[in-house]
């Protein structure tokens, strides 16, 4: 069998579990294993250090208000999560620069709570497209699994003992074909698409 991690794993419960009592271990550990990861989204998509140390600061911020709700639940690996919400805060930012140059300080409780409402929307279409990829075959998930992780076609064809890669393309298709069926056909679907 090959295995492969795909959703979240017993660590990033400890993670949220930390941040949530406010552990300062947890906190040193976050920083030390996803702030490099943020540093460099940042500097290849036109940021400086000091970007990332705030973008890294402020996608923190955002994350400890939302662990602070009992309610939530993290659907998603942790890295998964920051790189989202750091993500969407450094698009906001650079579109800013470019329309307002001179943004003051004032506007920027309104652009973060814009970032906050973005990250939502991106979290709920996320679990939306998770709860239809488990409502499709248990084998048409494991093929999918392992081309979204980069297993080649001949790979995956000798895995599940398909007579040829083409066959194995064959299949692959159709389990693509069954979850965007299973997407479009759910009234939330048109929802969320349309909070665009």
């Amino acid at each position: 069998m090959i295995s492969i991690e795909f959703l979240r794993n017993n660590s990033d419960d400890t993670i949220i579990d930390g941040l949530r009592k406010g552990k300062k271990k947890t906190i040193k550990e976050v920083y030390e294993n996803f702030y490099p990861y943020v540093k460099s989204h940042i500097l290849k998509n036109s940021g400086s250090e000091d970007d990332a140390k705030d973008v890294f600061q402020d996608a923190m911020m955002a994350i400890f208000q939302n662990v602070s709700n009992k309610e939530f639940e993290l659907t998603c690996q942790f890295k998964t999560y920051l790189h989202a919400v750091s993500s969407n805060i450094w698009k906001k930012r650079l579109r800013e620069r470019k329309n307002h140059p001179l943004d003051t300080s004032d506007e920027i409780h309104n652009i973060a709570q814009e970032e906050l409402e973005d990250t939502v929307l991106k979290i709920d279409r996320y679990n939306f497209y998770i709860k239809k990829f488990n409502e499709i075959s248990e084998k048409c998930q494991e093929i999918l699994k392992l081309f979204l992780n980069g297993v080649d076609m001949k790979r995956i064809a000798a895995h599940f003992g398909f007579a040829s890669v083409s066959y194995a393309k064959k299949r692959k298709f159709q389990c693509k074909e069954s979850l965007i069926k299973a997407i479009e056909n759910d009234p939330e679907y048109k929802l969320l698409v349309s909070n665009e």
